[in-house]
């Protein structure tokens, strides 16, 4: 039976659920309480990177469950849990959904208040639905595809590359994300332009073609996002995972030319487009997993039965050994805004201020402190007992510490520095 895999899948996605929120997911909380259906298409979507539907669900989520951290992130665990469902259903196999089920990747990403998890669902689905030749139904996801997240769109192709006999039936099918893309397309414009000229850093960050980000594909897919302090043991994990998946690929490599194509033809399409626009990162490929999971089980299944069991319990141990150190190890969750804003709260004085190098990153303390004394450059002057400078993505809005050093020219000393999980605040008195 399925249903005790959608347990477990379940179970490892409620564990640490209420970890802090990152800055992106503050975001996503900002928008779902601050605008409505309306003006999440017309103010928010011009000025962000993504199509409106996600944040749409969301919005509509949050009217009825508020947006507390576990309540943002249960939708992303749903959309997890019926993605396994559905790999079953697609591979026919049981073990492509465990493996699925304790994907540390997947797991990771169903317990983020991003678009992520859904958009890998709403591919999934629509690969069963290609596979079974219902058109409309194929239509209707193709559409929820295109209006959820851009890079999965590099899907299609590979429905066209197998089509065969049906290219009317499917090029009918992409008439409802023609006529909405008619009207979406000035948006999309605006959003391509704000892509298109971001600085060097910006793109580097966000996900440009070069060897790193082409190596942590496999890395990312096999592991998920845990490393070791230890990089030579690291390298050593890497290697024999790398190898073991490797094999199992290949091993599967006969008639599953659409899981191939579902694995293979994305990842290219991304890398390709990645030396002009960012969009070469690993997570924004997650919607390929669970090709990547089918294959990886028809490859145990080709094995002769003795060697069945054991790459098994192999590939499964190499997923259990991911999740759980992201699960269990508090090094490897998210950004702790939560935890710097209560220390820094409970430090400040009365005339304390939190600045940021950046008006665009304060969502995340807005989200714990809405109505702390936080400001951007423009507020530093004299007279401050404390300032609390925020370093967050500094080597993007402020490389050359201008910032800092306005700061220490007004006489500030700083006394302290703190790592919040990634998060690093100076403090300064004077």
């Amino acid at each position: 039976m399925i249903f005790p895999i959608l347990i477990l899948a379940l179970v490892l996605r409620l564990i640490s659920l209420n970890q802090s929120l990152w800055l992106d997911e503050a975001t996503t909380a900002y928008v779902a309480s601050h605008f409505n259906f309306g003006e999440i298409i017309t103010r928010f979507a011009p000025s962000d990177f993504h199509p409106p539907l996600y944040y749409l669900v969301i919005r509509a989520w949050s009217l009825v469950f508020g947006t507390s951290e576990i309540a943002l992130r249960m939708p992303s665990v749903i959309f997890g849990v019926l993605t396994i469902w559905v790999v079953y259903k697609i591979g026919k196999s049981k073990l492509a959904a465990l493996l699925a089920a304790t994907s540390g990747l997947l797991i990771y990403y169903s317990q983020e208040a991003r678009m992520y998890s859904l958009v890998t669902l709403l591919v999934s689905y629509l690969v069963y639905w290609f596979m079974k030749k219902k058109w409309f139904l194929f239509s209707i996801f193709l559409l929820l595809v295109g209006m959820t997240d851009y890079p999965a769109l590099l899907i299609i192709p590979v429905f066209w590359i197998l089509a065969e006999k049906d290219w009317k039936k499917l090029a009918i099918s992409h008439l409802p994300l023609a006529f909405s893309y008619f009207f979406w397309w000035p948006v999309f414009l605006r959003q391509l332009s704000s892509g298109l000229s971001v600085g060097a850093s910006w793109s580097a960050l966000l996900g440009e073609t070069n060897f790193k980000n082409v190596a942590l594909i496999p890395v990312k897919f096999i592991l998920g996002r845990i490393s070791f302090d230890n990089k030579n043991v690291y390298a050593l994990i890497v290697i024999i995972a790398c190898v073991i998946f490797g094999y199992l690929l290949f091993r599967s490599i006969k008639n599953l030319k659409l899981f191939w194509a579902w694995l293979i033809i994305p990842i290219i399409l991304a890398a390709l487009i990645g030396f002009k626009i960012s969009i070469f990162s690993y997570f924004r490929l997650i919607f390929v997993l669970p090709a990547f999971y089918i294959l990886v089980a028809q490859g145990i299944s080709n094995l002769k039965k003795p060697w069945v069991y054991l790459f098994a319990c192999c590939v499964l141990g190499v997923n259990l050994l991911g999740s759980s150190a992201y699960l269990l190890v508090p090094k490897f969750h998210r950004e702790d805004w939560r935890g710097l804003v209560n220390f820094v709260e409970s430090q400040k004085k009365d005339k304390s201020i939190t600045l940021f190098v950046a008006d665009s990153n304060m969502e995340a303390y807005r989200y714990y402190a809405p109505n702390a004394k936080i400001a951007g450059p423009e507020a530093l002057k004299a007279g401050y007992d404390q300032i609390w400078l925020m370093c967050y993505v500094k080597d993007i809005f402020d490389p050359n510490d201008t910032l800092k050093s306005k700061v220490e020219s007004l006489k500030y000393q700083k006394v302290g520095k703190y790592d919040f999980n990634g998060v690093v605040v100076w403090k300064y008195t004077e």
